[in-house]
């Protein structure tokens, strides 16, 4: 998809990364299943983007903030260090853990947001695609050698780090894909997903200027090694990306989504395992495709939304505008419901579903709503057959993913460029109404409910709110 709004960062954005907590009515899992064996948080830690393995999205256990009290929201602090934020706040070991568009990634008082340490993970100057630092969302886990909180990030500079969390000191690096020096190819978009002693990353470009082969890597947690390397596309061509961020299921079995192949006519962009929801074992042997049918391709569309795992399903957003649910047993499709267009000036979704155990919470792009035309929109599914049960329209698209606390409230950004002025909005979860519209700028980032406070990450800085008494 392209469009204005993409005009600071190219054309392409990953909605990555991982997380915590799932609530258990419909999948019957506890909390550490939800979890995998390695992570270190509590129930009101927010470890990593989208809160789990299982990319929920929802913190069951955060309940102080909700629709009769968001009026109470005041700032409380605001670290604003010269950079923009594209990656999301990871909550964890009494601590914020976020990278910086800079190249630097911070550990911050949650109380104060004063900056405890700080590392440096490179930086990818202006070639032939935009500049970027450190723009996927880390994950902290539990180091299953020296048992110790572990953070997981990938650096601008083509590495995958593990850093300790009480100094950010480098434990171990290992390679991702290296980039040019002299063209924008690789760049990781893709957010690190700890589960069961592994982890697991997407290779992406950065603006498709060149396209690189996309693939997917599997690392071991304890020492970097890398185990497995699953290409998406014939040896010698390019396209398949992961933008994106891995789920695992409880029982380990690894889903993935990819991006379009080479530019073309429509159907040309289908190759291999393009345009794809894919299953793969623990060891990433390819169990399952589900791909989009060559006639609801459009151009520049991708998977770019991350997958989210709920009851026996596998949904995900594709900038088609439509969200697709398949069968996790047999990959074959579920449903599916067009959430943005097909008209309107930045029609599309590549944001990840919130999923409380009971319903479907999506962000998307361009919507008319009783003849009015919004530039983006929240809504609410059924979980079992994408029927929808309210929806609401926002000023601006909505490309970052939503998040959802145990009292019922729905953070929800827009991050578009050619439309002001862009805003983090709290959303009764129970019928779509405003509760609060915080104006801080473009919003990729997904906003963070952990500690009874809400963390929200912008190109302006990191802010904090908390309930005044």
């Amino acid at each position: 998809m392209t469009g204005n709004w993409w005009a600071r960062c190219g054309r392409r954005r990953a909605t990555g990364l991982l997380g915590s907590v799932i609530a258990v009515a419909l999948t019957g899992i506890s909390t550490a299943e939800a979890l995998g064996a390695t992570a270190a948080s509590g129930p009101t830690d927010w470890p990593a983007y989208l809160n789990g393995p299982l990319h929920s999205s929802y913190i069951p256990a955060e309940t102080a903030i909700t629709p009769a009290t968001a009026a109470r929201l005041v700032l409380t602090w605001h670290h604003a260090p010269g950079h923009i934020y594209l990656a999301s706040p990871a909550v964890a070991d009494g601590a914020i853990f976020i990278g910086s568009d800079g190249g630097w990634i911070y550990k911050l008082s949650p109380a104060t947001g004063k900056v405890l340490h700080k590392a440096y993970l490179g930086y990818q100057r202006h070639e032939t695609c935009g500049a970027f630092g450190t723009v996927d969302t880390a994950t902290v886990a539990t180091d299953p050698v020296d048992h110790e909180p572990t953070v997981y990030v990938a650096g601008a500079d083509g590495y995958l780090y593990a850093l300790s969390a009480s100094t950010l000191r480098v434990k171990w690096k290992s390679v991702i894909a290296i980039p040019s020096a002299t063209v924008s190819n690789y760049f990781d978009w893709s957010s690190p997903t700890v589960a069961n002693g592994k982890i697991y990353i997407g290779v992406a470009s950065n603006c498709d200027d060149p396209l690189i082969p996309g693939e997917l890597i599997g690392y071991d947690q304890a020492s970097g090694k890398k185990f497995a390397q699953f290409y998406t596309v014939p040896k010698g061509s390019v396209g398949g990306s992961i933008w994106s961020s891995v789920a695992v299921a409880p029982d380990g079995d690894v889903f993935a989504t990819t991006g379009n192949g080479p530019e073309g006519s429509a159907t040309s962009q289908l190759l291999a395992y393009s345009e794809s929801i894919l299953k793969f074992s623990p060891t990433l042997k390819l169990l399952g495709q589900f791909q989009v049918p060559a006639s609801q391709v459009t151009y520049d569309a991708d998977f770019g939304a991350s997958p989210v795992l709920f009851g026996r399903y596998a949904g995900a957003c594709d900038k088609n505008g439509i969200f697709y649910v398949v069968n996790q047993a047999t990959m074959k499709l579920a449903w599916e419901k067009t959430v943005s267009g097909p008209t309107g000036p930045i029609t599309g979704c590549i944001a990840a579903a919130v999923y409380n155990g009971h319903d479907l919470y999506i962000g998307g792009l361009s919507v008319t709503i009783d003849g009015v035309s919004y530039r983006g929109s929240i809504q609410e599914r059924n979980p079992a057959d994408g029927a929808l049960r309210w929806e609401t329209g926002l000023p601006n698209g909505v490309i970052g993913s939503p998040t959802m606390d145990g009292g019922g409230v729905i953070a929800v950004g827009t991050y578009d460029i050619s439309a002001a002025p862009n805003a983090t909005y709290l959303v009764d979860a129970s019928n779509g109404r405003i509760l609060r519209t915080f104006v801080t700028g473009m919003d990729f980032a997904q906003s963070v409910f952990a500690y009874g406070r809400l963390y929200v990450a912008t190109v302006d800085g990191v802010y904090a709110y908390g309930l005044s008494h």
